[in-house]
């Protein structure tokens, strides 16, 4: 579920702003998404991420379309980020000097931009409630978000936390992104004319890894064999990596921390080093 908004350019004697002329407008971070939906901070591309760096939520997407700005608010999203949202527009369009904008599909003002924040705010607040509802008390049930700095996997756990309160959604998103790890995401090879998927993990450093592994949106398909890769090239199978691995702590409802000292990896792949073939 998302708000979409286009903002028209339609001066020709001006020059048209662009992405890094919006990016400078608003003050925010920015970044772009990786294959496996994880910012690279400080990059622009066709579709760039803007952000507050000390109110961590979902981002939001800009674009353009010939001249055309396009935003995106992805919902469920944060209050904070809801009112971020309806800034830039207010800045885009004061910058341009129009007062009107489309709003999914529809022509509208900036003067009704608390109207829409309030409608934004239901919406995802409903949101919520559907996650919260769709996964209800099946612990092995889960609800996917993009966060602004990766994906995040909304649980029973996760619901019970939020409890269907926005304030409670914002808090969550905020602390869970502040933290000072490695999200882990896998690489896929092609071997012996089979897929393998690859994680990396290296010493000493707090990594996210999920229960079982996985590509996000399944984008890709048909991998057949899982490993992680801890030191030199050296690699275990996945399932004696999660099984065999002490150091583990509650990230998300798919996902732990782990932190592997260099004697912790010299006996995993003293133990388990395995290759694909």
């Amino acid at each position: 579920m998302s708000v979409t908004v286009r903002i028209k350019q339609n001066s020709i004697f001006k020059k048209k702003l662009d992405i890094k002329d919006i990016i400078e407008l608003t003050g925010l971070s920015y970044g772009v998404s990786d294959e496996n939906y994880r910012l690279i901070p400080d990059e622009t591309a066709n579709h760039t991420l803007l952000y507050d760096k000390n109110r961590l939520a979902r981002g939001i997407d800009i674009s353009m379309d010939n001249t055309d700005i396009v935003l995106l608010l992805s919902l469920p999203t944060t209050p904070y980020e809801i009112k971020t949202f309806y800034e830039i527009i207010e800045k885009i369009c004061g910058k341009l000097k129009t007062k009107n904008y489309i709003r999914e599909e529809e022509k509208v003002n900036i003067k009704d931009n608390h109207k829409f924040i309030e409608l934004d705010k239901e919406g995802s607040a409903a949101g919520l409630e559907r996650i919260s509802e769709s996964i209800g008390k099946d612990e092995y049930k889960r609800f996917e978000i993009f966060g602004i700095y990766n994906p995040i996997s909304i649980g029973v756990k996760e619901a019970e936390q939020i409890d269907n309160n926005l304030d409670n959604f914002e808090k969550y998103l905020h602390d869970i992104q502040s933290l000072d790890i490695y999200y882990a995401a896998p690489r896929v090879y092609k071997v012996n004319d089979k897929l393998v998927g690859v994680y990396a993990i290296g010493a000493d450093i707090s990594s996210v890894v999920p229960t079982a592994p996985y590509i996000v949106l399944n984008q890709i398909q048909g991998i057949e064999e899982w490993y992680v890769m801890l030191k030199h090239g050296k690699t275990v199978k996945y399932e004696d990596f999660i099984n065999n691995t002490d150091s583990k702590g509650y990230y998300d409802s798919n996902h732990i921390i782990v932190s592997l000292s260099e004697k912790d990896i010299d006996d995993l792949t003293d133990k388990y080093a395995d290759f694909p073939s």
